[in-house]
């Protein structure tokens, strides 16, 4: 009976350190969905909707957005509407493009990772590097 006891109270003390530890590392991982905001280089709101940040591998991110243009922005470049996303994590930074497979226009999103929070500049470039930015912030749903 005593080693019943001793089993069942060890099994229970592993799960829960286990548990912890998972919790930790999701909170330390940049992988998952987040409310996204995009502002103008006034700081006007501009954009607001969802991306999601998956692990392709290592440090390689693809995922896709979904994101409504609230106020008209002409220099925002194609942060709008729906799309597939690829980029990549160096460190606790993070550069997302959002539309990899246009070969014309970049609109990368460049940012930290803190505190379930990943936060930066977006950046709308053409071919001859032309281009405007602004803030973002996203965070974790």
């Amino acid at each position: 009976m005593k080693k019943i006891i001793i089993t069942s109270f060890v099994s229970v003390v592993l799960l829960l350190l286990l548990s912890c530890s998972s919790e930790e590392v999701a909170k330390d991982s940049p992988y998952g969905s987040y409310i996204y905001r995009s502002y103008n280089f006034l700081g006007d709101l501009v954009g607001e909707g969802t991306i999601y940040l998956n692990e392709a591998d290592s440090n390689r991110i693809t995922g896709n957005w979904n994101i409504r243009e609230i106020r008209y922005c002409t220099n925002c470049g194609k942060q709008f509407g729906t799309g597939y996303l690829e980029g990549y994590r160096k460190g606790d930074s993070i550069f997302v493009n959002l539309n990899p497979t246009d070969v014309d226009i970049d609109t990368w999103l460049i940012g930290k990772f803190e505190d379930g929070k990943y936060e930066g500049k977006w950046k709308w470039t053409s071919i001859d590097n032309f281009g405007y930015e602004g803030d973002f912030r996203a965070e974790r749903q």
